[in-house]
Order: C-alpha cells, then sequence, then structure tokens
C-alpha cells in the first residue's frame, strides 16, 4: 500500500527521572532530507535518529523535534543537574592548572561544554542515555508512519477510481472507430462525388475505399490503447506495493501522457477528441496526487 509523504507523528517517554518529547514533521521532498533539533546531551546521537528516520522513510522533508520535560519542538528550558555541572567545573579547573592557564572556572566556561550542566537531570549518560531515548524517537516515528498510512490509503481509493475512469474512456474511444470509419466513407463518398459527377460509379467506388483505407491507418490508436492499458494495470501493481513507489509512478504517468497525447493526434472524431481531453484532465488530477506519494 502506497504511504503519503506527508505527516506528523508524537511521543513522549521517561528517560531516567525526567519525560522525553519527541515530535516528527514530514512533508513532501523529491529526495530524503533530514533535519534534527535535539537538546545538548543527545546531539551527539543525530545519526542514530537519522538511521531510525531512514528504516521508516525512503523521501521526504523530515524534521525531528527532541525536548526534555515536554518542552514541545519550539523550546526547551534549561535543566541543570548539580552533581554533573560540579564534576565538570573541577575536570575544567584541571585542564587549566596543567596547561598553567590564569583564571577562574565561570558559568559560560560550564556552558560551552556539551552536557556540562548534566542536561538529563537523570544522572544517564552514554550509550545509557540512548538506548532509552531510542524507543520514544521510534514511537514517534510509528505514530507519523500511522498518518502517512491512513492518507496513502486516501490516495490510493483516489487514484484507483481515477484509473478506471481514464479507461472507461479510452475503451470508448476505441470503440467509436467503426462508427467513425463509417462517417469518414459516407463523408469522402458525397464529396467525391460533388467533384467527379461523370465518372463510372466502380472508379468513384474505388477511390472511397482507398481513401478509407489510408485514413484507417492513419487514425489506427489500437497499439496506443494497448500499451496504454498495460500502464494503467502496471499502475495499479505499484499501487499495491510496499516499497515507495512515487518516483515510479511519476515516470509511468508521463509515458501514459505520451500515449494519450498520441491517440489525441490520431483523433479526427470530435466525440472522442473530447474523451481523450478527459482522459488528460484525469491524468493530471493523478499526477498532482502522486506528488504526495513516497
Amino acid at each position: 500500500m502506497i504511504k503519503s509523504m506527508t505527516g506528523y507523528g508524537r511521543a513522549e517517554g521517561m528517560v531516567g527521572a525526567r519525560r522525553l518529547a519527541v515530535e516528527v514533521k514530514a512533508v513532501n521532498h523529491r529526495f530524503l532530507n533530514f533535519f534534527a533539533k535535539l537538546p545538548g546531551d543527545l546531539q551527539r546521537y543525530e545519526g542514530e535518529v537519522l538511521g531510525l528516520v531512514k528504516a521508516h522513510l525512503q523521501r521526504g522533508q523530515v524534521n525531528v523535534f527532541v525536548a526534555w520535560d515536554g518542552a514541545g519542538a519550539e523550546g526547551g528550558g534549561l535543566a541543570v543537574n548539580l552533581e554533573v555541572a560540579r564534576g565538570t567545573a573541577e575536570v575544567l579547573r584541571r585542564v587549566a592548572l596543567a596547561a598553567g592557564l590564569p583564571g577562574e572556572v565561570r558559568l559560560e566556561h560550564l556552558l560551552a561544554v556539551p552536557g556540562g550542566l548534566g542536561g538529563s537531570g537523570a544522572g544517564a549518560r552514554g550509550e545509557e542515555l540512548w538506548s532509552e531515548a531510542a524507543p520514544v524517537v521510534e514511537a514517534a516515528l510509528k505514530d507519523l508512519d500511522r498518518l502517512r498510512q491512513r492518507e496513502g490509503a486516501d490516495l490510493d481509493r483516489d487514484v484507483r477510481a481515477r484509473l478506471e475512469e481514464i479507461e472507461a474512456r479510452v475503451l470508448a474511444v476505441e470503440a467509436r472507430r467503426p462508427q467513425v470509419l463509417e462517417e469518414c466513407r459516407q463523408r469522402l463518398h458525397r464529396r467525391v462525388q460533388e467533384l467527379v459527377k461523370d465518372l463510372p460509379a466502380e472508379v468513384v467506388a474505388d477511390r472511397v475505399a482507398l481513401e478509407v483505407v489510408l485514413f484507417a491507418d492513419r487514425s489506427d490508436v489500437s497499439e496506443e490503447v494497448v500499451r496504454l492499458r498495460s500502464h494503467l494495470d502496471k499502475f495499479r501493481e505499484l499501487l499495491a506495493a510496499d516499497a515507495g513507489v512515487g518516483r515510479k509512478l511519476d515516470f509511468l504517468l508521463q509515458e501514459m501522457n505520451r500515449e494519450v497525447n498520441t491517440i489525441g493526434s490520431k483523433c479526427a472524431d470530435a466525440d472522442a477528441s473530447r474523451l481523450v481531453v478527459e482522459v488528460k484532465a484525469e491524468l493530471e488530477k493523478i499526477r498532482e496526487q502522486i506528488q504526495n506519494v513516497e
């Protein structure tokens, strides 16, 4: 089943003694474009966050916002672990002493050290911190997936209905061909009779038959119809696939448009031309929908 590229997911969970909030927003993009806003003590794990994102999405603009204490995507608040802050200050004093640097350790020095104030507030550090935070990120991505799947199901129903409309109109164009040829024969017969009134009837009939044959050859759309129906079947097959198929669907739409344009150029009948215009309108609506498919 296809998935939409747009969606929103959120999850919260306890990491140590504090609550971690994760929000994921995804919108259309030709490739997978990733942005993460992480608190200081989780910034070193941006690569791991990207790895989790890649496991769920193949393309799209994906923005991940992570904050402590439910501060949300737009802000964070400052959390301090005094024990960690004292330890950081002591380390800085030893480094300054060993390097022969003058001056005291000040607050701005602690702020310049990632996690220097113990922002997690839970005493969790290193791999332990990420092992507790990763499931919350994963839960937010799964929440995003649920919305993308629901939107994908809506897209699937809409596109399949339009494919049925296209196929019905294409078959109607093909079904009109015998009638179009008969109308052409009658029209040519009248015109030839007006132009060559003195010629024998059999000569007129032969000339009309020749012109009808030439017209039939020029207006034959059977090959284009066969290829277009094959593309429609392939399109339905891709809609049912599990992997991201947005780019394949987009390419297939281009091929379908090419066949429809050829059919339109061969149509010398007003009703058939109207049907072709309606098919092109449906293809354009499908193209707009497919832009949102992963």
